[in-house]
């Protein structure tokens, strides 16, 4: 039969043991609802990250979408008018060569010379040393040419001018600053 004493040191473990138990089962019911709130608050920073992400890439495609509508509105004008161009000048190329239209060219010092037997009518001045003579219409035809040509670059070059500071208004390129 157990003494007194081994029934007291019995009794004093068994507390023990229920006691630990109880703090344990304590502190895991505190370390369980503060980890359910840790995760509760990360939960709802992952979530306000991804709105504002997706709110800011919502955003940029709004952005990169008014951007490509500028540029294709300058596109479609400039087409246009390289067409409207191309257009006006073959018809007066054609006009040219029809001898419908015709170019006067201010002669100075020169005699336009008959013998060539292609020069146009020529008005001397009253002096007799300005005149003023039409371009044969293959003449004027190559003139308008190489006009066109020099046109055509120049508008390229606006049209480039124009794409690039659409570029830099609208922050896709730096300008340069």
């Amino acid at each position: 039969m157990p003494n007194e004493l081994e029934l007291c040191s019995v009794a004093a473990i068994v507390g023990a043991l229920i006691g630990g138990g109880v703090s344990f089962a304590i502190t895991h019911k505190i370390d369980g609802a503060a980890l359910a709130h840790e995760q509760k608050a990360h939960a709802d920073d992952i979530a306000r990250i991804n709105a504002t992400a997706a709110q800011q890439l919502a955003t940029a495609l709004e952005h990169q979408q008014a951007a490509e509508g500028a540029v294709y509105t300058l596109q479609q004008q400039y087409d246009n008018e390289v067409a409207q161009h191309a257009k006006d000048s073959l018809d007066y190329r054609a006009k040219l060569l029809a001898g419908t239209e015709r170019v006067r060219v201010h002669v100075s010092g020169c005699s336009i010379g008959a013998a060539s037997g292609k020069s146009a009518a020529a008005a001397p001045g009253a002096d007799g040393s300005t005149s003023y003579g039409f371009l044969s219409p293959e003449t004027a035809a190559n003139v308008a040419g190489l006009a066109d040509e020099a046109d055509a670059n120049t508008a390229k070059l606006r049209a480039l001018q124009q794409y690039v500071t659409e570029l830099q208004n609208n922050g896709f390129i730096s300008n340069g600053k």
